[in-house]
C-alpha cells in the first residue's frame, strides 16, 4: 500500500480519535470507531493503526479502559497539522463586536470580553493588560493635563490578570480529581504561572497554543492556553485567552480567541 495512502488513513483515524474524546471524554476503542464512522475498515484493522498511533506517542491507553485518549503529543499534531478553526457564526460575530462596541474604557472592556469569551468556549477566560495603568492613562490623557511630576506613576509596570469563568473548567471530568482541582486552583490564586505564559508570548504573531507539559510548571500540566495578544497603535498591550482542560474544542477556541482579540485591538483604537 503506497505510503501517502497509509498516512492519510492514519491520520484520519487519529482525526477521529480526537474529535471523539474532545466530545465525549471517553476512551476511543477501535468498535466504536468502526461503528460510528465511514471508514469502512473492521476493529481489527483500526486496531493496528491505533497500535501505531501510540507507539509514535500520539495515543496513550489508559489502564482502566480497552479505548485509547490523545497524549499531549498528540493533540499538538492535531492542532498544527489536521485541524482547521472553525467559522464563527454571524450572530456570534454580531454579538461579539456589539459586547465590545458598548464600553470606552479599558477596564471596562476586559468585563466585558472576558465574560463573551468564557460564555462561547464553556472554558475560563483570561484577559491579561500589560500595564492597565499606562493604558487607562490613555484613556483620558486628551481631557486632563496631567502634571509631569505624576506621570511617573502611571507608567509603572503592573501587569494585571484577569479570571472569568473559572467554575466552567471544575465542571469538566478532568477537574473532578481533587488532586487537579488543587493544583488548578493554585494557579488561578497566585496567577505568576499564567502570568509567566502571557509575558513570555508577548510580541508573537497570530494566536499561540500551549498545550499541557508544554506549560512552564506542573501547576498547568492538565490544561490548555490558547491566547492572542491585541494592539494600542501597533504596539501589544496584553492577550486574550481561553484556559481549559487539554481535551478543550481547539478548533472553536481559536477561532473565538482570534476574533476576540481582533475586534479589542479595532476598539481600542476607538478610545
Amino acid at each position: 500500500m503506497p505510503q501517502k495512502h497509509t498516512d492519510e488513513r492514519k491520520d484520519k483515524i487519529f482525526d477521529l480519535i480526537v474529535r471523539s474524546y474532545i466530545e465525549t471524554a471517553e476512551p476511543v476503542g477501535s468498535r466504536t470507531l468502526s461503528r460510528r464512522s465511514d471508514l469502512k475498515l473492521s476493529p481489527a484493522s483500526i486496531r493496528n493503526v491505533m497500535a501505531d498511533l501510540e507507539e509514535e506517542g500520539l495515543l496513550k491507553h489508559p489502564h482502566t479502559s480497552a479505548g485509547r485518549v490523545p497524549t499531549d503529543k498528540g493533540y499538538r499534531y492535531f492542532v498544527d497539522r489536521l485541524m482547521k478553526p472553525e467559522e464563527l457564526t454571524k450572530n456570534e460575530k454580531t454579538w461579539v463586536r456589539t459586547e465590545v462596541g458598548k464600553v470606552r474604557t479599558i477596564e471596562g472592556l476586559v468585563e466585558k470580553v472576558s465574560k463573551v469569551i468564557s460564555e462561547l468556549t464553556d472554558n475560563a477566560a483570561l484577559i491579561y493588560i500589560k500595564n492597565l495603568k499606562r493604558v487607562s492613562f490613555l484613556n483620558y490623557l486628551l481631557e486632563e493635563l496631567i502634571e509631569a511630576e505624576k506621570l511617573e506613576r502611571f507608567l509603572e509596570e503592573e501587569p494585571e490578570l484577569f479570571i472569568e469563568g473559572a467554575f466552567r473548567i471544575f465542571e469538566q471530568p478532568e477537574f473532578h480529581d481533587l488532586g487537579k482541582m488543587r493544583l488548578l486552583l493554585r494557579a488561578f490564586d497566585d496567577k505568576y504561572e499564567f502570568l509567566q505564559v502571557f509575558i513570555n508570548d508577548l510580541n508573537q504573531e497570530g494566536v499561540q497554543v500551549h498545550i499541557g507539559h508544554e506549560n512552564p510548571t506542573g501547576q498547568l500540566d492538565e490544561v490548555s492556553l490558547v491566547l492572542k495578544d491585541c494592539y494600542l497603535s501597533g504596539i501589544p498591550i496584553g492577550s486574550v485567552a481561553v484556559v481549559g482542560p487539554t481535551r478543550m474544542k481547539y478548533p472553536k477556541v481559536v477561532a473565538v480567541v482570534e476574533y476576540v482579540a481582533d475586534s479589542v485591538t479595532e476598539a481600542i483604537q476607538k478610545f
